[in-house]
This record gives C-alpha cells, structure tokens and sequence, in this order.
C-alpha cells in the first residue's frame, strides 16, 4: 500500500495526542522513504518495545498500549494509620 508521505493535519493533530498519552516514547514520523512510517522509540528504561515502526497511527497507539504497565494503586495501611 502506497501512502501519501506528506502527513495531513489531521494526521499531524493524532501524531500529537499520541506523543501526549505516551510520554516515555519519542514518537516521530518518516517519510524518506517515499512512505510513511511512524516511529516510536522508547526515551526511559523500562518494560515495552524499544522500537516501534508502522505507517499506521492507530496500530502504533494499540502496540503502545497493550505494552503500558498496569498503574500502581497505592498501598493502604492497616485502618486507623
């Protein structure tokens, strides 16, 4: 499949949101190649894939979130601490 490599604003406004659900990722996109590729690569050590390259946004977004850890409930004392 040939995409259009240029990105549209509508594809630079997604690009956005995902760089703001997933702060531990650089998230950029490519279109040297002739295609558009995103590119998500991990800034912070941690669980989840290094690298992720797609040309598409929403596959990127759902390999991101199934890879996020589950958030920590903090821990309660015994009743009266």
């Amino acid at each position: 499949m040939n995409l259009d490599p240029t990105p549209s604003l509508a594809d630079l406004a997604a690009l956005q949101a995902a760089q703001r659900d997933f702060p531990g990722y650089a998230i950029d996109v490519d279109a040297a190649s002739g295609h558009r590729r995103y590119i998500a690569r991990r800034t912070q050590p941690g669980p989840g894939p290094h690298t992720l390259i797609t040309s598409d946004l929403t596959e990127l977004r759902a390999e991101l979130s199934t890879s996020q850890p589950a958030p920590q409930l903090p821990r309660r004392g015994p009743p009266g601490d």
